[in-house]
């Protein structure tokens, strides 16, 4: 990967606020923002559980329209 494909990507990343650009001497530093990822996991998290209770509610929905007997009501 040449070193412009670098900067883009760390430049995208700085704008989406997941990393801070720092200046010492020559060098420049890239250093990880951990607040947004945690954020990021969060929602993952929150998407991932609602997804998983909506398959659930999908079942009880389905065994609900079933008959006592076994088969499905009319």
């Amino acid at each position: 990967m040449s070193f412009s494909a670098v900067q883009k990507h760390v430049a995208v990343l700085e704008g989406a606020g997941l990393v801070r650009k720092e200046r010492r001497g020559r060098e420049r530093l890239v250093t990880g923002e951990v607040e947004p990822m945690r954020k990021a996991q969060r929602l993952f998290e929150e998407l991932e559980l609602e997804l998983i209770w909506r398959a659930r509610i999908d079942q009880i929905g389905d065994l609900l329209a079933e008959e006592p007997n076994g088969g499905p009501n009319p």
